[in-house]
């Protein structure tokens, strides 16, 4: 997607601010956070994720990328020090992305906990997933490019760069918007430059540090050109220290899946081992929280503590920590058994408490994803009229609807739901449905137990769903009979099943989720728990310093709470260029330290 005309960020004079905070005057329209319980939104994710399953090799166009030429980044290498920040998952809803942005564009920012403020980063790092539901011109414009352009409208002089590395919501569009925005050296970001012309990158930093972003491209394996770019860069960066940014933290699920690290281990062996990288930092996104994994070293090798941190709080909804794996043994070799690196869990933004807390936000599924409510509504009229049909079949004579209801008790209605083959296949379509549905913990990722564990939790679903839904029946067919008779009967006691069972169902699939995470030892469902509960809070990024000694502090910012989107006004004037064309009203966000490390 090209950058508007008329904003020239970081050259020439500064663009026009807004004079109020409509999309026209703010050349974007501020988005809602992604209700992922939406029928359309699961629609089209499932479609993506199909897609991308089937195709997703048809669609790879790193190895196109070889058209465009492709150097290390060395104009930061002599410099005395420098300040890197490093954000991930943004590019959702305006209100956490924005809240975000403002605070990383800030010229020095107060951090509660550091006793000196923190300067901006003189490189801007996007860790993956700037975008959401999927790629698309209009989502890249209005979820990232207009709240970062707000935030930093301008710089005046030693222009910040960005660099991003792609994850798979970018991947959806066939990583075509990705390039068009961050794959031209001199685009810009707001005040931001951009000087990569891949989906990965390579920066030399001072003191003999590198920075490299990988693209693993939904967790395929590593293209030829890229690995002949970081075999070049590799010999260059021989005997140096490495930060490595990549999409996915796969040291979480080892559990899960045993090859998730294959690609990272690939690079330790072939390239970082050979040429004496240490690679003393790899940070990622896709899980939206703030997790700090460290191997201390050993004492009979050189090589002292390693980090893999998980900093994905730029705007997306909020992910639990309490599921984390205490312990991650990482194997570089698989020829090898015994070359196994082991990383213990030392830090969660939010605490396991707190998010285990969390998760019974998923009760709230109904108010948090109002639109979904027509998918158990439509189930709720269709057990009804199902159940009716199987119960006025055995019924003697020809009894109206109405007349039949009267008699019926709530074992009647259950009992309604096996006495016709209509309803029966229904309920077992419904079944199906909740077993693809179900996701299981780690420990039941593969083989038989698997396809126990998921059933169990499609059964125990189903259950909830049959008493909420009959209960539904219930109350819609009383209703209806003190209400009317004959086809009004009908009438009423349908739109009382569809709204009352709209709302009852979606609670019982909350409380199906609330529970599958937050009981310990289960932890299902992760993902789809937070998702439903939609939680902007607790938002984070990474701040780091490369101080004169040749040191790197790694800072970990923390923001309890997002603005809402209510509480922000447009900033028409100023005497600064480059102050924010946005700022929230009242209290203003307050960020804190929430873990720092120093590595040597």
């Amino acid at each position: 997607m090209d950058a508007p005309q008329d904003m020239p960020a970081g050259a020439g004079e500064p663009p026009p601010r807004p004079r109020s905070f409509s999309p026209r005057e703010l050349r974007f329209t501020p988005q809602s956070a992604v209700r992922w319980f939406s029928p359309g939104v699961l629609a089209q994710s499932g479609l993506h994720v199909g897609v991308t399953s089937v195709f997703g090799s048809f669609l790879d166009k790193r190895e196109l990328q070889t058209s465009k030429p492709c150097e290390p980044d060395r104009r930061h290498a002599d410099r005395d020090e420098i300040w890197i920040d490093y954000v991930a998952d943004t590019g959702d809803g305006f209100e956490a992305t924005a809240t975000v942005a403002h605070q990383v564009a800030k010229r020095r920012l107060t951090v509660a906990g550091v006793d000196e403020p923190l300067p901006r980063g003189d490189v801007l790092v996007l860790g993956g997933d700037e975008v959401y539901p999927a790629a698309s011109a209009e989502g890249y414009e209005n979820r990232l490019e207009g709240p970062w352009r707000a935030a930093l409208p301008w710089t005046a002089r030693d222009h910040p760069s960005v660099y991003a590395i792609p994850g798979n919501h970018d991947w959806y569009d066939g990583l075509t918007g990705f390039m068009r925005l961050f794959g031209q050296d001199d685009r810009w970001l707001g005040g931001w430059q951009s000087h990569q012309t891949r989906s990965y990158f390579a920066v030399r930093l001072p003191h003999d540090w590198w920075l490299w972003g990988i693209d693993i491209q939904s967790d395929s394996l590593i293209d030829e050109p890229q690995l002949d770019f970081f075999h070049a860069v590799a010999a260059e960066a021989a005997g140096c220290r490495l930060v490595l940014a990549t999409a996915v933290p796969t040291w979480v699920d080892l559990d899960r899946n045993p090859l998730a690290y294959r690609n990272l281990a690939f690079l330790e062996r072939t390239l970082l081992r050979p040429n004496r990288i240490e690679l003393k930092l790899t940070v990622a996104g896709d899980q939206h929280h703030y997790s700090r994994y460290e191997h201390r070293g050993s004492d009979d090798t050189e090589i002292g503590p390693t980090h893999k941190i998980t900093a994905g709080g730029g705007g997306a909804f909020l992910h639990p920590t309490h599921h984390l794996p205490r312990r991650a043994s990482i194997g570089i070799n698989p020829d090898a058994p015994d070359d196994v690196v082991d990383y213990e869990v030392v830090a969660r933004y939010p605490g396991s408490g707190r998010s285990r807390l969390l998760s019974l936000r998923a009760l709230l599924l109904a108010v948090r994803n109002p639109s979904f409510l027509v998918v158990p509504g439509t189930v709720s009229l269709a057990l009804l009229w199902t159940i009716q049909f199987g119960l006025r079949s055995l019924s003697r004579g020809q009894q109206t609807f109405a007349e039949a209801a009267a008699g019926w008790g709530w074992g009647d209605l259950a009992g309604g739901l096996f006495r016709s083959s209509a309803s029966a296949v229904f309920l077992l379509v419904v079944l199906i449905g909740l077993w693809a549905f179900a996701k299981t913990p780690a420990w039941a990722a593969r083989g038989m137990r698997r396809y126990a564990t998921k059933t169990g939790l499609a059964v125990v679903h189903l259950a909830g769903q049959v008493v909420a839904m009959v209960t539904v029946a219930l109350v819609a067919v009383t209703v209806g009979g003190w209400a009317s008779d004959g086809w009004a009967f009908a009438v009423v006691a349908s739109i009382v099943a569809f709204g009352l069972g709209a709302v009852v169902g979606a609670t019982v699939m909350g409380a199906y989720l609330a529970l599958a995470v937050a009981i310990p030892g289960l932890h299902a469902h992760a993902n789809e728990a937070f998702a439903a509960a939609r939680i902007t809070a607790y938002r984070n990024f990474l701040r780091m310093h490369i101080d004169r000694t040749g040191a790197l502090t790694v800072y970990a910012v923390g923001i309890d709470r997002a603005v809402p989107r209510r509480r922000w006004r447009a900033v028409p004037g100023g005497e600064d260029p480059e102050a924010s064309w946005i700022e929230p009203v009242g209290a203003a966000p307050l960020p804190q330290l929430v873990d720092r490390v120093r590595i040597a």
